[in-house]
């Protein structure tokens, strides 16, 4: 393996240059509208937690604690980060088809936002670092609820429950190689962004139409850290049992609260009265705390298959919903695996191309009714890295799941996912040689 140097750097190629301007354009207005899909599951917290794959690791299930083949960046495992030797730039965007139903009533909703920016730089032979940037959390759902006040339900109440908004970060991930096939790494999150909840009541009695409202908008701003580690242990010529572990070290994050009372016509626009409750108030925003452990047996540049776990503990985070029970830890299996029939292959496109596919089955904090079912969400992926000039890729991603039951938790989101991806990697660093 030919290993970069830092000594006399050449100019970015002025493709890749229009590249970042075009990438980074295109994708800065995302950052300040972070939304989801309608989601009645992203109350909890600071709303649904992103899972942070790329679109190589979504094709495999989301695998990635232990397997990396140095060529796209692992952004699940820091210390695997070591393990690219070529300067890499990954964009992804990705798309969502969502069918929403509970007892009364169905919705189908599509959309789609940036998945991530990532760029990979080696420093040292043993010493590779990245910089990215993509969603961390999302907040969007809409609910309302009735209450008669007499026999004759003339008149009524109507109770609403909205939120929206979302977390983005910036990542800075430094992965080393301290000791032949033995790794360990850092990342550091700064998180930013804000979440708006808010619960009004309308009183139809009397013809008194108007609602009075509390919003609640939280502003977050600070960082977070994951360690992990790995190790390559190599069995034969070419076959290596791979191990890794991740740990989120932070469990809190500062952040700022604005309260108010508002009293609003129909329409939510013309605000009647407004009494400000709490004005960029400090708090501690309560965060889960995952553990993240894979093996894998890889065939280096043929196969891998490989398996993760991750245990979130949710136990300290707020539900939003005034219920007293302590949310429970999240669990969560994904297996998956890639397949590559010739690297090397001339005469067949086909062969070079890679095949990915996997499977996850998750075990989730969120209970809708209260009543102790808690949603289970499981999916299938598949997917095809197809080569590019060098060791570039267009990447595509397709996943198809289910997010709980009717029966057990009173509501059900089925869904189907499609991500691209392109991967860029060239030598952005070499030594001069004299002839």
């Amino acid at each position: 393996m030919n290993f970069i140097s830092l000594n006399q750097p050449t100019a970015l190629p002025k493709t890749l240059r229009s590249l970042l301007i075009v990438l980074f354009l295109s994708v800065s207005p995302a950052l300040w509208a972070q939304t989801i899909l309608n989601s009645p599951y992203s109350y909890l917290g600071m709303g649904e937690i992103q899972s942070g794959n790329n679109v190589t690791q979504m094709m495999m299930g989301g695998i990635g604690v232990s397997n990396s083949n140095g060529i796209y960046t692992n952004v699940v495992n820091p210390a695997l980060l070591a393990r690219n030797r070529w300067t890499n730039l990954e964009v992804g965007i990705n798309t969502e088809y969502k069918t929403l139903q509970d007892y009364r009533q169905q919705q189908k909703v599509f959309g789609g936002n940036y998945q991530s920016l990532n760029l990979t730089l080696p420093i040292s032979s043993r010493w590779t670092m990245s910089v990215g940037i993509r969603p961390h959390s999302a907040v969007e759902y809409e609910t309302r609820s009735y209450r008669r006040l007499n026999l004759l339900g003339v008149d009524s109440l109507i109770y609403s429950y909205k939120g929206s908004g979302g977390v983005s970060k910036v990542s800075l991930t430094n992965g080393v190689r301290v000791y032949k096939e033995f790794y360990v790494g850092l990342q550091m999150d700064y998180l930013f962004g804000q979440v708006n909840r808010n619960v009004a009541t309308q009183n139809m009695s009397d013809g008194q139409y108007y609602k009075v409202q509390l919003e609640d908008l939280a502003s977050y701003s600070d960082f977070q850290f994951k360690a992990g580690f790995a190790y390559r242990a190599n069995l034969k010529s070419d076959l290596f049992l791979n191990f890794g572990a991740t740990l989120d070290l932070n469990s809190t994050l500062n952040a700022k609260e604005v309260k108010r009372f508002a009293t609003m016509n129909l329409s939510g626009i013309t605000v009647i009265n407004a009494d400000t409750l709490q004005q960029s108030t400090p708090f501690v925003q309560q965060i889960p705390v995952g553990k993240r452990f894979g093996v894998s047996l890889e065939k280096a540049g043929k196969w891998m298959i490989g398996v993760d776990y991750t245990y979130t503990d949710w136990s300290k985070v707020n539900n939003n919903l005034g219920r007293s029970a302590t949310l429970p830890a999240a669990q969560k299996i994904s297996v998956g695996g890639e397949y590559t029939p010739d690297v090397e292959s001339v005469s067949s496109y086909l062969k070079r191309t890679t095949y990915r596919m996997g499977a996850s089955f998750e075990k989730t904090p969120y209970d809708f009714l209260g009543n102790g079912n808690y949603a289970t969400d499981k999916n299938l992926s598949f997917g095809l890295a197809f080569p590019l000039r060098n060791l570039s890729f267009l990447n595509i991603a397709y996943q198809v799941g289910r997010r709980g039951l009717i029966t057990e938790n009173g509501m059900e989101e089925q869904y189907h996912r499609l991500t691209l991806g392109l991967t860029f990697s060239d030598l952005w660093f070499q030594k001069q040689k004299i002839n």
